[in-house]
Formats: C-alpha cells, structure tokens, sequence
C-alpha cells in the first residue's frame, strides 16, 4: 500500500470513529434527563413543601423528610420519599398504607415524564 492510500484509509477509519461516537453522545443525552439542574430542585422542593404541610396538617409535626430520585433507562423517574416520625413507629401496616397514599396522592410532574413515587418509612 502506498503513502497516499494509507493516509486515505486512516483519515477514512478517524472520520467514522469521531461520527459514531458523536452521534452514539447525541442520541444519549435526548434520552436522559439532567436531574441536578435548578429545574428539578425547585419542583422537588416544591413537592416536599406540600407533603411537609400535609403531614403536618395531621399530625406529624417535625417529622423528618428526605427525596432520592433515579432516571430509568426510558428517561422515566424514581422518586423515594423518606419519612420519618416517631407516631409512625407506633402506627399498623394498614394505617402506614393510608399514610403512603396520602402522601403520594400527588405525584412531581416533570415535563410530562413518567414518574413514580415509593413511600418508605425510617424507624427509630
């Protein structure tokens, strides 16, 4: 092979390389949402506010909250509230059901994405 065919084939093979792996970035980043961005905090605080005013309307004053999300292969997410209060320690699996429910009647919207919401109670 000589030197100008040489340099055609490598200039050939680094030209595919940086366009596949281009678009392979592209196509990735449509799919999966930035979730540190001011966007999500302020919904997610948003949404802790009102679950903080509605436990507190029943009862659970002071009660500790926490929110953890996770991005599913779809762009979907997965959000975990954390609650926890000493009256809940003391409450049945039916009454901590109800409790779940209430607190995830409304769920964060985020742009029409799917989410999901999971209730779990920490003990003391």
């Amino acid at each position: 092979m000589d030197n100008k065919s040489y340099i055609a084939v490598t200039l050939i093979l680094l030209m595919t390389f940086v366009l596949a792996t281009g678009i392979k970035a592209n196509g990735r980043s449509s799919r999966i949402p930035d979730i540190t961005g001011e966007y999500y905090k302020q919904i997610e605080s948003e949404y802790l506010s009102d679950v903080r005013d509605r436990l507190n309307d029943n009862g659970f004053s002071n009660a500790g909250l926490s929110l953890t999300k996770q991005v599913n292969e779809d762009g979907g997410l997965d959000y975990i509230l954390s609650v926890h209060h000493r009256r809940i320690d003391r409450m049945d699996e039916t009454q901590r059901a109800e409790l779940a429910d209430m607190l995830t009647e409304n769920d964060i919207a985020v742009d029409g994405r799917k989410t999901s919401m999971a209730v779990r109670y920490i003990e003391y």
